[in-house]
């Protein structure tokens, strides 16, 4: 029986993508490998039994999780305040210092370019609309897909430790489990998906 004042979320960076000029960046695909990549937690999500599927409305995050949602009988609901933080305007790869802008921006959180968004602003956000998605599904499970920037800032509200070197670290794809009980949310830190397209087999948090 599942516990009615707790919701499951597994937060999914979503697979390879391929930077384009040529396209908002919204619109980026997929990579060849990317798409490879997001037909695998069709298997490896199965056993938690997911109740609903959420993504930012960026191409690389709804094409990450459509195979399984597809897989699972589900729909995609594509949620806006999931989406990337803006970090700069234009073409940001033309900038020979947006890792730099990037790494200032862990540093400062109320640091933003004109235009663009603040490492507090889009920490909230996510917070805000995380805790929404708690409240409103109460007792079930979600698979959420986002962008590195935007989980690593929402990781970072759960534990302050978490910063610019663990952004750096994170996987495309990757995916994180936080479980909302009477309105708090905690970060299974230990918790590990592997499989053998990311390094490893099963679902598993060591110790538990």
């Amino acid at each position: 029986m599942r516990l009615q004042d707790k919701t499951e979320f597994f937060l999914v960076r979503h697979a390879e993508s391929i930077a384009s000029q040529k396209l908002p960046e919204a619109d980026w695909p997929l990579s060849p490998a990317g798409v490879r990549q997001a037909q695998h937690p069709a298997t490896v999500l199965q056993p938690l039994t997911i109740d609903a599927v959420f993504s930012s409305p960026y191409v690389r995050a709804t094409a990450t999780v459509e195979p399984f949602a597809r897989a699972a009988g589900l729909s995609v609901q594509v949620i806006a305040e999931l989406r990337e933080r803006k970090l700069t305007t234009g073409w940001a790869n033309q900038r020979d210092d947006w890792l730099a802008i990037l790494q200032h921006a862990w540093a400062d959180f109320g640091f933003a370019l004109p235009h663009c968004e603040s490492s507090y602003d889009c920490q909230q956000r996510m917070c805000d609309c995380l805790a929404q998605l708690a409240a409103h599904h109460r007792g079930q499970t979600l698979l959420i897909c986002s962008h590195g920037n935007a989980l690593a800032l929402y990781l970072n509200s759960l534990d302050r430790a978490f910063g610019f070197a663990d952004w750096a670290a994170m996987r495309n794809p990757d995916v994180f489990w936080v479980t909302y009980k009477a309105g708090q949310p905690v970060w299974h830190k230990s918790f590990k998906v592997s499989d053998p397209h990311l390094k490893g087999v099963g679902l598993q948090e060591p110790g538990r």
